[in-house]
């Protein structure tokens, strides 16, 4: 039997950034009475989603910035590929987990805003700055539950455990595993 290669997917920055995030967007949406707490939980969720960005615009794999260009023309053509259930292996992001990763972030980021926004004397009793919150955490809710729902489809497509690969690392590497046509090649990422 031929041993398993595998490939890098994810440095540890990035997984322990993407975790970190996870936990702290659980408490949050689990714990939502504007609390202190909550409030502190809330802009550390804030600063490591600017951490990852950070990190994007130092390395060169495709974890960097070139690896997070979503592409409109990719992402139609991969979802037809999806829908046919051939989806091509990607040692990064789908072009589709691109927008998600777009959405979970910039959610993240609004709902930091609208929280301490929520604070300021300029909008205190403010009720749509608070509905607006209440209604981005609902959305990142179902961004979350739509993430969750397309690591599983296509770890059952792909016949590989993705969330593994989030906690190891290491992808399996096969001749269909390419990166996105967007990315560049994994080099030197600064790790």
């Amino acid at each position: 039997m031929t041993p398993l290669r595998r490939a890098q997917a994810w440095d540890v920055v990035v997984r322990l950034l993407h975790w970190a995030l996870a936990v702290l967007v659980a408490i949050d949406l689990v714990r939502d009475d504007g609390d202190r707490a909550h409030r502190l939980v809330g802009y550390a969720a804030v600063v490591v989603v600017l951490l990852r960005l950070g990190w994007a615009a130092v390395v060169r794999s495709h974890g960097g910035l070139a690896g997070l260009r979503p592409s409109i023309s990719q992402s139609w053509v991969y979802l037809r590929l999806v829908l046919r259930g051939q989806p091509p292996r990607s040692l990064g992001h789908n072009p589709l987990g691109l927008w998600m990763v777009w959405l979970l972030w910039t959610l993240v980021l609004m709902l930091g805003l609208t929280g301490w926004m929520s604070r300021l004397d300029a909008f205190w009793g403010d009720e749509r700055v608070h509905s607006l919150h209440a209604f981005l955490a609902d959305l990142l809710l179902v961004a979350v539950a739509l993430h969750l729902a397309g690591v599983a489809t296509m770890s059952w497509l792909w016949k590989e455990n993705l969330a593994a690969a989030m906690v190891t690392g290491f992808k399996r590497h096969t001749a269909a595993a390419t990166e996105p046509a967007n990315s560049q090649p994994p080099g030197r990422s600064g790790r």
